[in-house]
């Protein structure tokens, strides 16, 4: 299956409207390569009593009280902790929001943007690293770990662990995009 199958699909399967009940935002880019689809993660910097420090995540955070919705909490978000201005790319849609189970209440709704260049980062303080995951790598890499005192599936991608609430994320993305 080629890129742009993967993506029309993804298009497809997932909403045109989002739901505005969700707290919290995060970009899902993506970005065609030959015959795969490469997705867009960040590595969240180290701090003391953030229960996503350290983790791989989307890009995104919580939307604050002038964001006119999700999409402006996305665009800002993204805006400032990489300097990638998504109002540049296509927004593909809305995948159904996933709750944390760190905070329970914290509904985080993922918006699908589609990207057809890298483009150029600037990591703000909030992150240490960036990288681009492939989709077959995410396939092949899945197994077993303890992390923070919790065990069970993640992926293990180019050194890094992705688990809990991304890795909910991807597993919903690979189910669209294998059914």
């Amino acid at each position: 299956m080629n890129s742009d199958h993967f993506l029309e699909r993804l298009a497809w399967k997932i909403n045109k409207t989002q739901d505005d009940s969700a707290k919290a935002a995060v970009a899902v880019l993506v970005k065609p390569s030959q015959d795969d689809i490469e997705f867009f993660l960040v590595k969240r910097a180290e701090v003391d009593d953030d229960p996503w420090s350290g983790d791989m995540a989307f890009p995104g955070g919580k939307k604050n009280p002038e964001d006119i919705n999700l999409t402006a909490t996305v665009v800002r978000e993204v805006r400032e902790e990489t300097n990638i201005d998504l109002n540049e790319f296509e927004l593909l849609g809305f995948m159904e929001p996933v709750f944390s189970s760190v905070r329970r209440a914290l509904a985080v709704q993922p918006i699908v943007f589609k990207l057809n260049e890298y483009p150029r980062v600037t990591l703000n303080y909030e992150l240490t690293k960036y990288l681009w995951a492939p989709l077959n790598d995410l396939k092949l890499c899945k197994t077993q770990a303890i992390v923070k005192g919790w065990e069970g599936p993640v992926y293990k991608v180019q050194g890094e662990i992705v688990w809990g609430l991304t890795f909910r994320m991807l597993e919903k993305i690979l189910a669209i995009l294998e059914d």
